[in-house]
């Protein structure tokens, strides 16, 4: 009896721990999204000039003649160059329509397409109107996913998280009183903030009249999920 009583004792302190772990408080998870509206300042858009010829050399060089002058047209409109970075380039061959090809023989290269595009931000969004007409009448025959964007995204960030907690902790204060059961501290907190998508293609017929361009508002949302520690009331 002695010795089942002392294997008892020094087995009890090993078995406190597991006990401890199991004895995790109840908790209450509450999600909550707010949202706040900017106008933006900020524009993004890619500009690009698509080009035949009857070579790759001649496509190339009549393509990159062109690029030029727009590139050129985007900076005298004062455009920085760390805001102009080429997205997207390439050289594919272009062959005859299939019904001018013969069934038994291998299709004829007629000629290349080289395409080049830039991405383009203008942080002074007055200009971007102007800016799309002026690369238009210097050769550009591609506008594509403009998007709109801020300077300074921290003054409505904070107000969507500020409203997103405050939904959140209302809907655990809701579901507390449905349960019989009270909030005793706030255990976690995490958040997402969303951004919107970019615009699509803008067709060309657009771009070369007079460009009205109106970004709008911008809506930002955050998500929270929070998680309270509860007890009974």
């Amino acid at each position: 009896m002695r010795r089942l009583l002392s294997l008892f004792v020094t087995l009890l302190p090993l078995a406190l721990p597991a006990l401890a772990e199991e004895a995790k408080p109840a908790t209450l998870t509450a999600a909550g999204e707010g949202s706040a509206f900017a106008v933006p300042d900020i524009a993004v858009v890619s500009i690009g000039v698509v080009g035949n010829g009857r070579t790759a050399q001649a496509a190339l060089s009549a393509n990159s003649a062109d690029m030029a002058a727009v590139i050129g047209t985007i900076k005298t409109a004062g455009v920085d160059d760390k805001d102009i970075g080429t997205s997207g380039f390439s050289v594919s061959p272009v062959y005859p329509p299939e019904r001018e090809q013969g069934a038994d023989q291998p299709a004829k290269i007629v000629g290349y397409r080289v395409a080049n595009q830039v991405r383009v931000t203008i942080r002074d969004f007055a200009k971007v109107g102007g800016v799309l007409d002026k690369v238009v009448g210097a050769g550009a025959n591609q506008v594509n996913g403009i998007s709109f964007d801020l300077s300074d995204r921290s003054g409505p960030t904070d107000q969507a998280l500020k409203a997103a907690v405050a939904t959140a902790t209302r809907k655990a204060g809701v579901m507390a009183d449905a349960a019989n059961v009270k909030l005793v501290r706030l255990v976690s907190l995490t958040s997402e903030e969303s951004r919107p998508y970019p615009t699509g293609p803008m067709p060309m017929a657009m771009a070369k009249a007079a460009v009205p361009i109106m970004a709008g508002q911008e809506q930002i949302t955050a998500n929270v999920t929070a998680v309270w520690e509860i007890a009974p009331k």
